[in-house]
């Protein structure tokens, strides 16, 4: 019986030393320098971005954060590398949709699982896809678009075979009828320099490439792929007000290894979303093409992921669409 007392009294102590560590060494967090780590190159706009969260966090915990661009393969190898690392905090992804929500279905094997080896702890900002025609297109409305692209096939460009670009057509054309050929290029510059030359007639495109072509009269937008108008164009309408439902959205998210303790998770995400609520900060992430989700939270971010995991596969599904 003495034993047996005993050893109930050892697991209990053991079961609050641990409890104890836990919550302490998430209460010291963080120590030390604290990684970013990036899956794109320096100077495109998720790099923009990911430097202007840098610099909050540090200010809001004292620690130099620091990012680390580590681009390739989609910027999988980054998700991986975060996902393969101690869930101790000190190693941060800050990624898009693509490599979380798309990759996993077109790649054979990511070398890991995204929605059980991430945990996708603070949407950060959103960005709609606009719909795109030459501005001296005879093609004025997104109706039109329907209609030309049933009576004759029209090119339609993206920035690669499997980008969301590519995957926000395939929903289009799934939803709408539209007979749309896929043109894939290696990024957005040449795709838009094609439309604008004529051979190619229309194309989705991020609004960080695709805006200030807009804006300089050398591209019209039919229409946006949120749910919502986009901020820094509303007078266009979105994809949705003529086929509900639809959504094709980037986004950018904050992400760490599970496992990693909660009292670390939630306390970045609430200064995440401090950030994003100064107005310096949403000025800037706007101008990166980005509008801030200031309203997000650790539970409502994995939530998100795991709905938009299930889309993409759903469309790539139904669109057979495979990496060549």
């Amino acid at each position: 019986m003495f034993n047996r007392r005993l050893l109930l009294a050892s697991a209990a102590l053991g079961a609050l030393c641990h409890s104890a560590w836990a919550q302490g060494s998430a209460g010291e967090w963080p120590q030390r320098a604290v990684k970013i780590i990036l899956g794109f190159p320096p100077g495109q706009g998720s790099d923009v971005a990911a430097r202007l969260y840098a610099d909050d966090l540090n200010k809001a915990f004292g620690q130099p954060f620091v990012v680390d661009n580590r681009p390739g393969a989609g910027a999988t190898l980054a998700a991986r590398d975060v996902a393969k690392s101690a869930p101790d905090g000190y190693s941060l992804l800050f990624t898009s949709s693509g490599p979380l929500t798309i990759a996993p279905h077109l790649y054979a094997s990511l070398g890991f699982d995204p929605m059980n080896d991430l945990n996708t702890m603070a949407l950060v900002g959103r960005s709609p896809l606009i719909l795109l025609v030459r501005s001296d297109s005879a093609i004025k409305t997104l109706p039109d678009l329907v209609t030309a692209a049933k009576q004759k096939e029209l090119a339609c460009g993206s920035g690669g075979n499997g980008v969301t670009n590519h995957l926000a057509m395939e929903m289009f054309k799934l939803i709408s009828g539209a007979r749309l050929l896929h043109v894939p290029y290696k990024g957005a510059a040449p795709a838009l320099t094609d439309l604008m030359g004529g051979q190619i007639q229309t194309m989705f495109e991020t609004t960080s490439a695709a805006l200030r072509y807009v804006r300089s009269g050398q591209l019209r937008a039919l229409a946006v792929s949120s749910p919502a108008r986009y901020s820094q164009l509303p007078d266009v309408p979105t994809v949705a007000e003529f086929y509900p439902g639809f959504d094709a959205t980037a986004w950018a998210a904050f992400a760490v290894p599970r496992g990693t303790p909660q009292a670390i998770v939630d306390r970045l995400a609430v200064e995440l979303n401090k950030s994003q609520l100064e107005p310096i900060m949403r000025s800037k992430m706007i101008e990166s093409g980005l509008e801030p989700t200031p309203n997000s939270t650790p539970a409502t971010a994995q939530s998100y992921a795991r709905a938009e995991f299930e889309k993409w596969g759903n469309i790539i599904r139904k669109a057979n669409v495979k990496l060549t």
